[in-house]
């Protein structure tokens, strides 16, 4: 944000900024961007205010900027009483191109015999969307004022560089060699240039843009990619742009879609670049879980590293630090200056959401010793393999076939047709009782985690990713005891410990009992629901209908019926309901639909008359995804126990109390019709567990 006053909304908006730069927005930051959704009401935002009637709409996806853009050049052309004037690109298959197939077994190719392109093709290069082929677009519909974008740095000392916005003041036409209508030059008035341009013959501002030729990848339908040699003017129309482009950008008028934004980098991105924030608009609804919960460790870490650069580079050039402090690796600085400061001391500058603690300690590895840098010479370089001077060799097992475990960075393996043992780890692992820190709450519905995430690993570590920092330190642990680097307990534990940091009076220590509904809810991030919507028919815009798809419930159930029919009558259909679409002012209903339906759910189900079913289905994307009953946690005399459900159907009891191990009690799944789960030796059933199987 640049800003020459603040207002108290202004205030809001900075602050929230502020947060979200953090992955650590509050309630109140959350209040104040829900009131920057754009609707119908008076009090809020309109998309109707012609303020925001042709502003360029920030995005994440290059398909959804694409569709965008077409919508609103026809949406343009209409509003100011213009026919589309339809150009079209001269092409030809680049020099010895060869068409790549990809198949499941190995890649074909297939060489142009010429490099003219049969009109059937063309035609069909002409209808894909611009982001198919590195954004030079095959068809551009323009009219006179339609505002557009340069996409080429083709004069910076004329102001004509990539990104730079503008709109359309003329044109000269020519014809490609199909016949076609092609542009021989654009003319475009840029819009807020860095300095004035004035050039003979032209109005102020006014620059041309010519035809220029350029080797593109076209990615077909087909999954093909061929080269293609283009003749285009290199701009895109500006009624959307994507995330990565607005960088850098100041807007008196920020319209945001952040449904499809992948973190909490990217909300960060789109809402800084408003000047204002009765000037942000918010499309549809945003996902809480984003920008809330945290910052991940590595990341977290990565803060506090550069605040502490950041307070050396202070100090310096105040003449404040000690001559001892000199080195020219990060690491060897910060070294230096705890080494004089001690390594709690946090410096006053630091923002609240990255400070350490004793609770909290920065870990740094301030073993590592700086090592010279080398130029190999050509001797050195004869060599397969040539080790850094200094470096530590990494320990490496005896080579299988396959990776064994897949880390969260490594491209997922296939799907096992079979559950197998892990390192010698055992399908199905429980925890000790900790008897020093009560840990029964702890341990039931971390061994049912654990048990889920051993059936495959690299996947849930995908889908468990950033729910929150417990979730990430739980993750961390489970990799450990895969790994024999640890144990489960210590896992458990340092999970513990961080959420002892995060709210003392909820999660205790010493022989105290901690509720493993409240354990659950914070684990998981009950504020991460995604939005449902609706597909409008006419535009096929997303319409938000303000319901939820979460992670962990807390039912309210007024007649005795399964958790399966009660999640199945709370994500009911919207056919008796219609929602009006804020892009085409037309009413919408049908079944409604979320991008992220929950591949993992936990029913807080105690003192309520719900019988647990083997299965649940939960409304996405593509209508259903079923979810299979995976554990339950029960409650008895202020003690918890859990029964876990393996990959056979098995059912088996976890005590751990009695033993780490899990009891296996005889009884599968495909056999329990007549056995009732709310109930397991006397005790009662507080939590259950359903999941995807992956």
């Amino acid at each position: 944000m640049r800003q020459n006053v603040q207002s108290t909304n202004d205030a809001k908006l900075r602050k929230a900024l502020e947060n979200m730069r953090y992955k650590a927005c509050t309630e109140d930051d959350i209040a104040f961007l829900c009131s920057r959704i754009a609707s119908d009401s008076l009090d809020g935002p309109s998309l109707r205010d012609p303020k925001f009637r042709d502003v360029s709409i920030i995005t994440a996806w290059n398909s959804q900027k694409d569709r965008i853009n077409e919508l609103g050049a026809v949406r343009f052309a209409a509003d100011h009483g213009q026919e589309l004037v339809s150009f079209f690109s001269d092409d030809k298959w680049a020099e010895s191109d060869q068409s790549i197939h990809h198949s499941a077994k190995k890649s074909k190719q297939v060489a142009h015999c010429s490099d003219i392109i049969g009109i059937e093709d063309q035609k069909a290069l002409w209808e894909l969307s611009a982001h198919t082929s590195d954004h030079l677009p095959a068809k551009l519909d323009l009219c006179i004022g339609m505002p557009i974008m340069i996409r080429h740095n083709d004069a910076t000392e004329l102001c004509i560089t990539k990104g730079q916005e503008g709109i359309v003041a003329g044109w000269q036409v020519g014809t490609g060699t199909k016949g076609q209508q092609v542009l021989d030059t654009l003319f475009v008035k840029l819009v807020n240039p860095p300095t004035d341009v004035q050039i003979e013959g032209l109005p102020a501002n006014v620059v041309p843009i010519p035809r220029s030729t350029t080797t593109v990848a076209v990615h077909l339908q087909n999954d093909s990619i061929k080269r293609v040699v283009r003749q285009q003017v290199n701009i895109l129309h500006n009624f959307a742009m994507t995330d990565y482009t607005s960088q850098g950008k100041t807007r008196p008028y920020n319209v945001v879609d952040l449904q499809h934004c992948g973190s909490h980098q990217s909300y960060y991105t789109c809402l800084s670049r408003s000047a204002s924030a009765d000037g942000t608009v918010i499309m549809g609804s945003f996902d809480r879980r984003k920008i809330t919960g945290g910052a991940s460790g590595w990341l977290r870490q990565e803060y506090r590293m550069l605040e502490l650069l950041d307070e050396i580079s202070l100090l310096r050039y105040n003449g404040e630090l000690p001559d001892s402090i000199q080195g020219h690796r990060r690491n060897t600085l910060i070294s230096l200056y705890r080494q004089w400061k001690g390594d709690l001391y946090v410096p006053s500058r630091v923002p609240d959401q990255v400070k350490w603690s004793a609770a909290d300690p920065l870990e740094l590895d301030d073993s590592l010793e700086s090592v010279e840098w080398k130029i190999l010479n050509k001797k050195d370089l004869k060599a397969v393999f040539v080790p850094a001077q200094g470096s530590i060799p990494l320990q490496h097992a005896t080579p299988a076939k396959r990776k064994e475990v897949e880390t969260e960075d490594d491209r997922p393996a296939k799907k096992s047709k079979t559950t197998k043992n892990y390192d010698g780890i055992v399908d199905s692992t429980g925890l000790k009782w900790d008897a020093i820190n009560y840990s029964c709450a702890y341990d039931s519905l971390f061994t049912i985690l654990f048990n889920l995430w051993l059936a495959s690993p690299q996947r849930w570590n995908k889908h468990l990713k950033n729910f929150t920092p417990f979730t990430d330190m739980l993750l961390r642990g489970f990799q450990k005891t895969y790994h024999h680097s640890a144990t489960l307990e210590d896992a458990r534990d340092a999970v513990r410990k961080m959420l002892t940091s995060y709210n003392s009076t909820t999660f205790p220590t010493g022989p105290v009992s901690t509720s493993a509904s409240e354990l659950a809810h914070t684990m998981m991030g009950t504020d991460s629901d995604p939005s449902a919507w609706i597909r409008c028919r006419e535009c096929g815009v997303k319409v938000p209908i303000n319901k939820k798809m979460s992670h962990t419930y807390c039912p309210v159930v007024d007649e005795p019926m399964s958790t399966s029919d009660w999640l199945t009558k709370k994500w009911k259909s919207t056919e008796n309901t219609t929602f009006k679409c804020l892009s085409c002012d037309t009413f919408v209903q049908g079944q409604w639909q979320s991008d992220s339906p929950p591949k993992i759910i936990i029913l807080d189900v105690y003192n309520q008359p719900l019988s647990i079913a083997l299965t649940v289905h939960a409304r996405g994307n593509k209508l259903n995804t079923k979810l299979h009953l995976k554990g339950v946690i029960y409650y008895k005399c202020n003690h918890f126990t859990s029964i876990i459900v393996d990959h056979e159907g098995r059912i088996k009891f976890h005590d751990g109390i009695q033993s780490p191990s899990l009891e296996d009690s005889g009884v599968f799944t495909s056999t329990i019709d007549c056995i009732d789960l709310s109930n397991w030796k006397d005790a009662q059933a507080c939590l259950v567990v359903y999941a995807r199987s992956l």
